[in-house]
């Protein structure tokens, strides 16, 4: 019995160290760069680093006298909220209808879609929203981003509504609901766990989304991705303020992350659960 219990508890501890060491990994990015965030510029590119230095604010002082910092972060505010609206209008309504008809076609030809690669599609962009007058515009990024976030909603809500019961929309019926007024009033509250899903899928695509604004938006409409590409000169990295650019950039992704995270956790086994 004991050298079961000591084989048990080495079993663990072999999964959790290796587990840990997985999670650091794949972490360490982000505490080196919220350690040279911090680093004057003589540290902040040192190679062994000094970690005892003495931290300092410099780099986000340098952010903020770019002068550019709040305008792109209200860019990239109105592109993903208006992405993300766009988005739930026109996806819920199709994913609904291609789910009641079983239309399996319609779900090949949306994965289909989603195998496109970005990059594919930026010359014929660029060159159409020159003619069109749409190139730095909010309208123009909006609509890059609906390309690909339309699919990928479409195809991830299709499991949840098949999984709503038909009956209930039928009791509805015979209560005098019309069809618009079952899927909003019945249906799409039954699918708020895959709403909140795409939307915290959706809200990190959008917002971290750089080709399509390096190349699409210009001095008007420039995110906060492009912001960050900004400290990148041609012959070195200001390594300082590019570590800082980076972790107010990430901040507002972690903290709705974290707000959501509940529904975001439920609706991922949910929908893993499929």
């Amino acid at each position: 019995m004991r050298g079961f219990i000591l084989k048990r508890n080495i079993a663990w501890f072999v999964f959790y160290t290796a587990l840990g060491g997985i999670v650091l990994i794949f972490f360490f990015p982000f505490l080196w760069v919220m350690f040279t965030s911090f680093q004057d510029a003589e540290n902040a590119g040192a190679i062994p680093p000094d970690f005892l230095a003495s931290p300092t604010l410099d780099n986000f002082r340098s952010v903020f006298e770019e002068g550019e910092f709040l305008t792109c972060l209200w860019n990239s505010t109105v592109v993903v909220v208006l992405t993300l609206v766009a988005n739930l209008i026109i996806s819920l309504p199709a994913a609904y209808i291609i789910a009641r008809n079983r239309q399996g076609w319609m779900m090949f030809l949306i994965l289909f879609l989603q195998m496109a690669p970005w990059i594919t599609l930026l010359l014929p962009w660029y060159i159409i929203f020159k003619k069109l007058g749409l190139y730095d515009t909010y309208f123009g990024l909006v609509l890059s981003d609906l390309t690909f976030m339309i699919p990928f909603t479409i195809w991830l809500m299709l499991g949840f509504f098949e999984d709503v019961p038909v009956e209930v929309e039928e009791a509805a019926w015979l209560d005098g609901c019309s069809r618009m007024g079952t899927f909003v009033r019945i249906v799409v509250p039954l699918v708020k766990g895959g709403i909140i899903t795409i939307t915290t899928l959706g809200f990190m695509f959008c917002w971290n989304i750089f080709i399509f604004p390096l190349v699409l938006a210009g001095y008007d409409t420039k995110t906060l991705p492009v912001f960050v590409y900004g400290f990148m000169a041609d012959n070195q990295l200001d390594f300082g303020p590019l570590a800082a650019a980076a972790l107010l950039t990430m901040l507002p992704v972690i903290i709705f992350v974290l707000i959501n995270q509940k529904h975001f956790r439920q609706g991922i086994a949910f929908g893993g659960g499929k």
